[in-house]
C-alpha cells in the first residue's frame, strides 16, 4: 500500500473489505500463521555427520530386462521396494534391488501408453498417469491391467501426479505463465487439483505461487527456467508436505480438506548461487534464433528437496560442506525443528539428493539416482541409520529423566 491519508469512510470500507478477505482466507486455510522455530533444533546430538552404508545397487549392466537412460520419478513401492520410470519403462524393484516387472506397454489401447508416466503404489497394486494420452491406468500387484480412467484438463494444462488416496488422484497443475513480454522473472502459479478416480472429473484446489524466468516466442509460447518449484510429497499417508518458495518455508497441506494445516521455518543463512558451468552456459533455451542460458542465481533455494517418512519431514538444504556433506533439517508433523545432521554421500549421490524425483526415503533407507562420470546411471540404496525420530525420542526421554531427578 502507498503511504497517505485515508478518509474515515474509506477507512471503514477498507476494514470491511480486509475483514471479509481474512474470513475467506481463513476458510481456505491460508490465515494459518508461520511457526517460527529457533535456529538450533532440540536434539542434543544435532549437527552430527552420518556416512550411510550402501546396501544395494541397481544397474542396467548385464541385463536385458531393463536399461537406464534417464531414470526418475522414484517412489516407494510395496514391501520396501522401489518404483521408477524411464524411457518406455515403468519399473518395479524389490527391497534388494532385484527387478520385478515393467508395467509399460507402448500403444494407445487399454492398458497401453505412448509415454511412461509417474507410477504410484495404490493399495496392493499400482496406478500410472500417462500424460500424452491423459489417462490413469490401474494394474494389480502382478502387473495385470485392471482399468483406466480418462483425465481431461482444460487447454494446455500440464499435470504432475503427486498422490493417490481413497480413489482420488491429486496432481500439480499449471500452464505456461505468459506468452508475451520481454524475458523476465514472473510468478508461476501451480494449482493442486483432485481427479475423481471413477469418472476423471477435475476439481481445482489450492494454488501455490512459484517463480520462473520466462522467454516468450513469436506467435505464443516460449521457454522457461524454474527459479522455485512446487515440490510436494505424501506425508503421514493422507497429507502432503511441500515447499514452493526460494526462501525457507515448509507447509503441510491436507488435500481432502483443501487446507494448509501449518507452515513453518527456521532462521537460515542463505547460500550464494553457484556460478554456471561451461555446459550450462552453452545450453539453455534457443528461441527465435537467440540463445538464452539459465540466469545466474543470487542465492540458491534454501530447501533443495523434501523427503518424508515415519512422521518426519527431511528438508534437504542448500548448505554443503566438502568434508561433512549436505545439511538435512528434520521436522515433526507439528512443525517443530527436532534435529539436523550432515549426510555424507558420494558427489553423484549429492546431486541426486538435491533433485526432486531423484531420491526417495523409505524408513531407514534412502534410494538415490547416481550418474557416473561416463554418463551411465545407477540407483543406490543406502542405510541412513535408525529413525531420526526414534533417536530424538530417546534423547528427549533422557533429558526429562535428568530434569525430574530421582
Amino acid at each position: 500500500m502507498r503511504e497517505g491519508t485515508v478518509s474515515r469512510g474509506n477507512h471503514r470500507l477498507c476494514l470491511g473489505v480486509a475483514g471479509t478477505l481474512l474470513l475467506i482466507l481463513a476458510a481456505a486455510g491460508w490465515a494459518q500463521g508461520v511457526i517460527e522455530n529457533p535456529a538450533k533444533p532440540k536434539a542434543a546430538n544435532a549437527g552430527r555427520v552420518i556416512a550411510p552404508e550402501q546396501v544395494a545397487v541397481i544397474s542396467g549392466e548385464g541385463t536385458s530386462a531393463y536399461y537406464f537412460k534417464w531414470p526418475g520419478e522414484l517412489r516407494t513401492g510395496h514391501d520396501g521396494g522401489l518404483i521408477l520410470n524411464d524411457e518406455n519403462q515403468i519399473l518395479e524393484f524389490d527391497a534388494n534391488g532385484k527387478f520385478v516387472l515393467n508395467l509399460f506397454k507402448k500403444g494407445q489401447g487399454p492398458g497401453e501408453m505412448t509415454y511412461a508416466g509417474t507410477c504410484l503404489a495404490a493399495g496392493t497394486g499400482f496406478v500410472v498417469y500417462s500424460p500424452n494420452v491423459r489417462k490413469l491406468v490401474h494394474f494389480d500387484a502382478s502387473g495385470r491391467f485392471t482399468k483406466e480412467v480418462p483425465v481431461r484438463p482444460e487447454g494446455r494444462t500440464m499435470m504432475n501426479f503427486l498422490h493417490y488416496l481413497d480413489g482420488t488422484a491429486y496432481f500439480e497443475a499449471g500452464e505456461f505463465p505468459r506468452t508475451t513480454g520481454d524475458p523476465d522473472f514472473v510468478d508461476n502459479p501451480r494449482t493442486i487439483v483432485a481427479v475423481n478416480g471413477s469418472d476423471g472429473a477435475i476439481k481445482k484446489l489450492s494454488t501455490f505461487v512459484t517463480r520462473s524466468w520466462v522467454v516468450t516466442a513469436a506467435g505464443g509460447g516460449g521457454g522457461m527456467f524454474d527459479v522455485s518449484r512446487l515440490n510436494a510429497v505424501p506425508f503421514k499417508d493422507r497429507l502432503l508436505a511441500l515447499t514452493h518458495t526460494e526462501e525457507y518455508l515448509i507447509k503441510i497441506y491436507d488435500p481432502a480438506a483443501d487446507k494448509v494445516l501449518r507452515q513453518f521455518r527456521r532462521p537460515y543463512e542463505r547460500v550464494k548461487g553457484k556460478p554456471l558451468t561451461e555446459t550450462e552456459k552453452k545450453g539453455g533455451l534457443f528461441i527465435n534464433g537467440k540463445h538464452y542460458p539459465r540466469p545466474e542465481r543470487e542465492f540458491e533455494n534454501d530447501i533443495q528437496n523434501i523427503l518424508t517418512c515415519d512422521g518426519e519431514i527431511w528438508a534437504v538444504t542448500s548448505m554443503e560442506d566438502k568434508a561433512k556433506g549436505v545439511l538435512i533439517d528434520v521436522f515433526d508433523g507439528d512443525g517443530t525443528y527436532r534435529d539436523c545432521f550432515w549426510l555424507r554421500l558420494p558427489e553423484a549421490g549429492v546431486r541426486g539428493l538435491a533433485g526432486p524425483g531423484q531420491c526417495v526415503l523409505d524408513g531407514e533407507f534412502l534410494w538415490v539416482v547416481e550418474q557416473a562420470e561416463d554418463g551411465t546411471y545407477s540407483i543406490k540404496k543406502y542405510e541412513v541409520g535408525s529413525s531420526q525420530a526414534e533417536t530424538l525420542r530417546r534423547e528427549l526421554a533422557r533429558q526429562r529423566g535428568e530434569s525430574e531427578g530421582p
